[in-house]
């Protein structure tokens, strides 16, 4: 009798476990973003979004923690389910503000220079393996800067001109942490290299800095704006109070 008992309690365990196993729910799952791959856009229509005479970035993931050579990203569930609505209904996404970033050239320089940055200790944290040259970098960037903006900008303004977009970029050796790589030897990278050494430079200078990953949306007035593959992109965003988080765009235009 116990025997029976627990062949049918391993058999429940086993049925609910592969219930979980076969349960795929990527829009609350996290992902990781390797700082060392390019995987190549076709071109191709993924879904279309309201037009606007602005440019917006939407995202779809949030990374907040980095263990030294990927980021850890959060997928943002709703706009996962506004573009899966879309392609089943035809309609264009009307994404909610919240979903949107706005690039700081979109608001006043007084309002910025006078905000407090968010307190948020998550976007402060470095990983163990972040080289002392890379935290000196950060301070020799931000040193005469005043507020956190424009120690912001200054990082921003830094990565701009200084590195070259390519994406036959040389990724990191085994066991040597990306963003010192692409700050003192590589020299070159794509968005994601760009914009993590954005936020890992932010964060050295006491800058509550996050990386998002999505789509860029440049002004358009078609209507539905198509939104192609090769729109997907990884941006920088700083949270400040009262404004709440602004994307700071470190890839070279």
């Amino acid at each position: 009798m116990r025997k029976a008992l627990a062949l049918i309690l391993l058999f429940l365990i086993a049925f609910v476990v592969g219930i979980m196993a076969g349960d795929n729910q990527p829009t609350t799952h996290a992902t990781t973003l390797s700082l060392s791959e390019v995987v190549l856009s076709q071109g191709e229509i993924v879904f279309s979004v309201e037009g606007s005479p602005d440019a917006r970035y939407l995202r779809k993931k949030v990374g907040l923690a980095y263990d030294g050579y990927a980021w850890h990203l959060q997928k943002i569930t709703e706009v996962y389910k506004l573009i899966d609505a879309s392609l089943v209904n035809g309609s264009p996404v009307s994404p909610n503000a919240q979903f949107l970033s706005r690039n700081y050239r979109d608001f006043n320089r007084d309002l910025l220079n006078e905000a407090y940055t968010a307190d948020d200790p998550r976007c402060l944290d470095l990983s163990g393996n972040i080289s002392d040259r890379v935290k000196e970098l950060s301070l020799q960037i931000t040193k005469n800067m005043k507020t956190p903006f424009e120690k912001a900008k200054a990082i921003e303004t830094y990565i701009r001109v200084r590195y070259e977009y390519n994406l036959d970029f040389t990724p990191a050796p085994p066991g040597w942490e990306p963003n010192d790589w692409f700050l003192f030897e590589s020299e070159e990278g794509i968005c994601a290299n760009f914009n993590s050494a954005f936020v890992i430079l932010a964060r050295a200078s006491g800058i509550p800095a996050r990386l998002a990953t999505g789509y860029y949306l440049p002004p358009g007035n078609e209507e539905p704006q198509p939104v192609y593959s090769y729109q997907a992109h990884a941006w920088a965003e700083v949270g400040f109070e009262e404004i709440g988080w602004i994307a700071f765009e470190a890839t070279p235009s």
